[in-house]
């Protein structure tokens, strides 16, 4: 088995030289004197590349999430480096499948059309060398693959649909046909229309520093039928860890308390009615 490792994304032997030609950022601070780290996302060159050396598995720093599905596309089908329609399509194929289950209907505004979220499955992205693709997803597995649920993800993070800037190509998504796929078990959708052009001569570069602060992190349920979602929510969490007890031969919960905050819950038969309002988990 080969085993390739891509490096060069580590930029911390360069902070001198980038703090001379950024002393100062878009919000007006200087910047920071001390840094974590310092790194570039590559894009899938570095990974086809690889492949076409022989690897096996391929280990690489940061790069872009759609560059891990790019990189294959390109070494299986030998796409050039200005084939840029094409580099556009195999993005948008790793762009639609890099968050997960968000593609399925994870995160899908009509959440409560998703049949078994505890059992959501995965995306899978079947590719042709013309650059179209079907997205689908194993059988006998919950979640959903709709128009919906795909048109969500694919303008999810982007910014300008028609400038969605990458390391290989600048995509526009604008006038890309998502086509349902009848008669397929848990829904299924085509794909096509990706343009691309040259991309910039700008790599994204991400960097950390201490600040003094502690991360927490929150996970809001917002919208309509607020309370109803955060209770489906708490449900799918338990029976997938129920699922997963169960294979693993661990006994189930001693007790489960399970409140929804916002929702007036813990007020009893004094609560308002409260539908429509604002959760939070």
């Amino acid at each position: 088995m080969k085993i390739a490792v891509v490096t060069g994304d580590d930029l911390i032997g360069e902070v001198n030289n980038v703090k001379e030609a950024v002393r100062q950022a878009e919000n007006g601070r200087l910047f920071p004197e001390s840094i974590n780290s310092m790194n570039v996302y590559l894009g899938a060159r570095p990974i086809s590349r690889a492949l076409d050396l022989g690897a096996d598995i391929v280990v690489t720093g940061r790069c872009v999430d759609s560059s891990l599905v790019l990189g294959p596309l390109i070494h299986s089908f030998g796409w050039k480096r200005d084939e840029f329609n094409l580099l556009a399509a195999g993005s948008l194929a790793g762009h639609l499948i890099e968050c997960g289950a968000q593609c399925t209907g994870g995160i899908f505004t009509d959440w409560h059309t998703v049949p078994d979220w505890h059992n959501i499955g995965f995306p899978i992205v079947e590719c042709s060398s013309d650059g179209s693709f079907i997205v689908s997803k194993p059988p006998n597995t919950g979640g959903l693959l709709s128009f919906g649920t795909v048109a969500e993800q694919l303008v999810y993070e982007i910014g300008n649909p028609k400038e969605y800037l990458l390391p290989d190509v600048t995509c526009d998504f604008s006038q890309v046909s998502v086509i349902e796929i009848p008669g397929v078990e848990g829904g299924a959708v085509k794909l096509q229309g990706a343009t691309g052009l040259p991309p910039s001569s700008f790599y994204k570069v991400n960097a950390t520093y201490p600040d003094g602060f502690k991360a927490i992190a929150c996970c809001p349920v917002t919208g309509p039928k607020a309370i109803e979602k955060g209770k489906q929510i708490s449900e799918s969490i338990l029976k997938r860890t129920r699922m997963m007890f169960s294979q693993l031969g661990y006994e189930d919960y001693t007790a489960v308390n399970i409140q929804i905050l916002g929702s007036e819950e813990t007020y009893g038969p004094h609560a308002k009615r409260n539908i429509d309002g604002v959760s939070t988990m």
